[in-house]
């Protein structure tokens, strides 16, 4: 079974701007282009774990044909079945202002096709109506995106001239879909299915349409409905979503706590070359990939275990996909940009074969420029310590991608260690003055907005006059609004000398073992690894501090029930300036298990 969760989640109203009562449905304004940071904030949520929301109303030609929240042993859960019936709840969006676009991720399964019988692509998966249903948006398992409204018509992917074959009848799929002010993109389980960028018509205006229309339809809208539709773990955005949205979404139950997302080939050893994939991960610019997995082979050859594929950021199958290099975890490879004698190891292969059976591997992929470097560092159930290593250069400087396969074994990815992140050189991301003028509460960090739970790293580099203990950094942990939102709000504030305030700050919950006497000398020039993590309700702070000296300062904060929703994290500082190394994030850690 699932985790239990809020049937429906609103993001806090008073912070948000609302659309104009007296606006006529379908009437639209022009957008606000950028006079609002267009943050993507998640409106509503519909589980179904404690049955169908009392905002749900039910339609159906019979009454035993009615919607029903029921087990589905697929998705080892309940989940809304509609059979040959729809639903209908007032649109969760049309009390907030959207500025880029409107979101939505879903499971769906469109009914089994009877056999003979052509898919059903044009009944409505969804569909915003207005009030009397004389304007509508609606989108179908054929990627049929149709607006009929009072400020124009457009439609796109019409079955009856096209078919994209994204989506297959009687199977669970993860949709993760956006309509925004350029055109819509289509996800269907991790995979970019349509992304249509718009230039006959104004796409913003369906935006505006989807965010003040009255009702939201599931299974019901389009212009000949036929069946049904099943529907499970529905979120609703304003504006849009990112690849964490879009990555797949793992099935099944199990238990939350257990820190791996999907198990990537088969647990019997039985993995067959190219069959089976992790989540991709993908960044623009210098960037920085960090996985942490335990690996699984049957030790019948050194080939049969993890391998690493850098690509230019094209999913698998689609035009334009191109692998940069690929990288076996016995130190062998091939690729445009494999180089055999950029390969360091110190495996021992008499024992390689085994020594790789349960081993847990953290690897960490990073590109400045045209380099690229790849270190992998692997501990053998027996406690040894192995590294491998390579590095090219020339890669081009485009989108960089990469994902794990297996052969001959399976590989357990840790959710809270797969993390995706930017990399700054030395001044490109600075915050402060380095004549140490600056004063206090007038520099900031980016804020880093997140929601559920979530892993966030920074390393920066710290400098401080060294005159008060309180000249260095501080992290400002926040209710996910920035400093000039209405409704701002600090859940707490730490310093750097383990000190700090705020709503949920709690002194006893401080640990450090800085020396008092040389603190603000071993702050100066120093290295410092910040963690934040969210688990539930309880939040934890440790920051791990190399001084230039080489001392190994450790400071940590912890609060067991902080508030469920987004959170926001930024610097700032006071008599001291920090550069910034990296900024990563775990975009797969609220994924489900496999298992």
């Amino acid at each position: 079974m699932k985790r239990n969760g809020p049937i429906l989640f609103l993001a806090s109203l008073t912070v948000l701007c609302f659309v104009s009562s007296c606006q006529d449905w379908g009437a639209t304004d022009p957008p606000a282009g950028n006079q609002v940071y267009p943050k993507l904030v998640q409106i509503a949520e519909y589980t179904f774990d404690e049955g169908m929301p009392e905002t749900f109303q039910p339609f159906a030609s019979r009454s035993d044909l009615m919607p029903v929240v029921a087990e589905d042993a697929d998705r080892e859960s309940l989940v809304l079945q509609s059979d040959s019936g729809y639903v209908r709840l007032e649109n969760p969006l049309n009390t907030v202002k959207v500025q880029n676009g409107v979101s939505i991720t879903c499971w769906v399964k469109m009914p089994a096709t009877p056999e003979g019988a052509e898919q059903d692509l044009t009944s409505a998966l969804f569909a915003f109506v207005n009030e009397n249903e004389s304007q509508r948006m609606f989108l179908t398992a054929n990627g049929w995106l149709k607006y009929d409204g009072a400020d124009g018509y457009y439609e796109e992917n019409n079955p009856a001239t096209v078919k994209t074959g994204m989506m297959s009848a009687g199977e669970w799929h993860y949709l993760a879909m956006a309509v925004t002010n350029d055109g819509y993109f289509v996800y269907i389980d991790g995979l970019k299915k349509i992304d249509k960028t718009i230039t006959n018509f104004e796409a913003w205006r369906i935006v505006q349409f989807m965010a003040g229309a009255k009702y939201l339809y599931l299974g019901y809208g389009s212009d000949t409905q036929q069946s049904g539709v099943s529907v499970d773990d529905l979120k609703i955005y304003r504006n849009t979503i990112t690849s964490k949205e879009t990555a797949l979404v793992t099935t099944g139950g199990g238990d939350e706590s257990v820190p791996f997302i999907k198990t990537v080939g088969s647990t019997d050893m039985s993995t067959a070359w190219w069959s089976a994939f992790s989540n991709y991960l993908s960044a623009d610019g210098d960037c920085i990939f960090h996985v942490k997995f335990k690996n699984y082979t049957n030790g019948s050859a050194n080939w049969n275990n993890w391998v690493l594929v850098v690509t230019n950021g094209i999913e698998r199958g689609e035009d334009g996909y191109a692998e940069y290099f690929v990288l076996r975890a016995d130190a062998y490879g091939w690729g445009t940009y494999y180089a055999g004698g950029n390969i360091a190891h110190t495996y021992d292969w008499t024992t390689f074969t085994e020594d790789m059976k349960g081993a847990t591997v953290d690897l960490t992929l990073k590109r400045q420029g045209g380099r690229v470097e790849m270190k992998a560092i692997t501990e053998t159930v027996s406690g040894k310590t192995l590294e491998y290593s390579y590095f090219i250069e020339g890669v081009p400087y485009t989108t960089l991608g990469a994902f794990f396969t297996v052969e001959g074994g399976y590989l357990e990815f840790d959710k809270e260690n797969m993390s995706v992140g930017s990399l700054y050189s030395t001044g490109a991301y600075r915050v402060g003055s380095t004549d140490f003028s600056t004063g206090w509460w007038s520099a900031f960090s980016n804020i880093v907005r997140t929601s559920g739970d979530f892993v966030v790293n920074y390393q920066f580099y710290n400098y401080t006059d060294q005159v008060a203990n309180w000249d260095n950094w501080v992290l400002v942990v926040t209710n996910g609004l920035d400093r000039d939102e209405t409704g701002y709000a600090e859940h707490f504030v730490l310093r750097a000398d383990a000190y700090g305030w705020g709503t949920y700050y709690t002194g006893g919950n401080i640990s450090s073992n800085y020396d008092w006497g040389t603190f603000t000398s071993d702050m100066n020039g120093a290295f410092v690894d910040l963690t934040l993590k969210l688990i539930g309700k309880k939040i934890e702070m440790t920051a791990v501090t190399t001084t230039t000296a080489g001392k190994i300062l450790t400071y940590t904060y912890h609060y067991d029930d902080i508030p469920v929703g987004e959170l926001g994290s930024f610097f700032t500082l006071e008599k001291a300036y920090i550069d910034f190394v990296s900024i990563s994030t775990c975009p797969f850690i609220n994924s489900k298990n496999a298992e």
